[in-house]
C-alpha cells in the first residue's frame, strides 16, 4: 500500500516571468524546490538542495503514448513507475526509508497542447520535515 499523499497537476510548460522559476518541464533529477503553493502548478522556485528544502525531483518518467489515456491511467502509472524509481534513487526500500513521494503528471490540456508526456517524481520526509542535502544515495 502506497503513501503517496496527493497528485500534482503540471499545467503549464513555459516558465513564467520570474528570474528563478523553472517550468515543470524542464526540472531535473536532483533538483530541489519548496512546496508549491497551488495543487495545479505551472513552474517551480528551484532552490539550492543544501538548504532546507520540502522536496527533490528524483526521476522524470516517459510516456509512449500519443493519446491522453486519462488522469487515472496516469496516476496509477506514476504510483507504480515512482515507486521502483525512489528505492534506486535513495539506495533503501520504501519501507525502511523515512521518505515518502508523490508527483507531478500532464493535465489533458498540456498532453494536447504541448505534448507534455513526462510524469515527474519527486520526494519529501514522511513527516513533513524539511530535508538538508541530496536524498540520492551517496556512490563510493
Amino acid at each position: 500500500m502506497s503513501r503517496v499523499g496527493g497528485v500534482f497537476l503540471a499545467l503549464a510548460l513555459l516558465a513564467g516571468g520570474c528570474g528563478t522559476s523553472t517550468a515543470i518541464a524542464d526540472v531535473t533529477v536532483g533538483d530541489c524546490f519548496d512546496d508549491p503553493a497551488d495543487v495545479v502548478v505551472e513552474s517551480l522556485e528551484l532552490i539550492d538542495c543544501d538548504r532546507p528544502h520540502d522536496n527533490e525531483v528524483y526521476a522524470n518518467l516517459a510516456i509512449e503514448q500519443s493519446i491522453f489515456p486519462g488522469d487515472d491511467v496516469l496516476e496509477a502509472f506514476a504510483v507504480d513507475a515512482c515507486l521502483p524509481a525512489l528505492e534506486a534513487y535513495a539506495g533503501v526500500s520504501y519501507a525502511e526509508s523515512d521518505l515518502d513521494y508523490t508527483f507531478f503528471v500532464p493535465t489533458a490540456d498540456t498532453w494536447n497542447t504541448t505534448a507534455e508526456r513526462t510524469v515527474t517524481c519527486f520526494l519529501y520526509a514522511a513527516d513533513l520535515s524539511k530535508l538538508s542535502g541530496s536524498a540520492k544515495r551517496s556512490e563510493s
